[in-house]
């Protein structure tokens, strides 16, 4: 039953990662769909996205699930900086990118969160192997 436990907490952290994975190439292609590739600002897309692929990719395709969960502790703070990046860069005036960040923003920190508070613990009832 405990073993089960651990599987389902596992399963429920990449599952929750597969989305930021998602949410993190959307990201990174997005300046291209709005056609704003051209913009400075387009770079902040690029490298958050890139980052969070990075790191979700990892979580995604890793044994040991507790010594990753930093990484989605970090793409849950990608997720708030690409929520608040609009006004950061001034281009709330861009409708389609505006609600794109906002979107991706609260899809990134749902997920990241999720991945991380199903992260089996090391210790306690969960790891016994009965």
């Amino acid at each position: 039953m405990m073993q089960t436990v651990k599987t389902n907490h596992s399963e429920g952290s990449r599952a929750a990662s597969t989305i930021a994975l998602l949410a993190g190439i959307w990201f990174f292609i997005s300046p291209w769909v709005y056609g704003s590739y051209m913009m400075a600002n387009s770079w902040n897309n690029w490298i958050v996205g890139a980052v969070v692929v990075i790191l979700a990719a990892i979580r995604i395709s890793t044994a040991s699930l507790q010594m990753t969960q930093w990484m989605a502790w970090v793409n849950c703070l990608l997720g708030i900086w690409a929520f608040i990046s609009p006004w950061v860069y001034l281009y709330t005036s861009s409708t389609g990118r505006f609600v794109n960040s906002l979107c991706v923003g609260v899809i990134l920190f749902v997920a990241a969160i999720s991945s991380a508070l199903a992260t089996p613990h090391a210790h306690g009832p969960m790891t016994t192997n009965a």
